[in-house]
């Protein structure tokens, strides 16, 4: 059965991508968006958003379509 089972790959460039994005300096906040491509079977960068806020980000997501994401928050703790 597993013989059969298809799994998505991950885009070399979008791979690298995030691998950029994980070890970046800046500290605002950052979001990745990845689409699955049916043709190619495969995971695919849809958009970068660099100083974008949850709420921003949102918006920017289609109600009816699945995404990933992947997102940095600079979280700071307020007295």
């Amino acid at each position: 059965m597993s013989d059969s089972l298809v799994v998505c790959e991950v885009d070399p460039e979008l791979r690298e991508r995030l691998r950029k994005f994980r070890f970046r300096k800046e500290t605002d906040n950052a979001a990745i968006i990845m689409k699955v491509d049916k043709d190619r079977q495969m995971v695919v960068l849809e958009e970068e958003f660099q100083n974008i806020s949850p709420d921003e980000l949102k918006m920017e997501l289609p109600e009816r379509q699945p995404r990933l994401q992947a997102g940095t928050t600079d979280d700071v703790c307020r007295e």
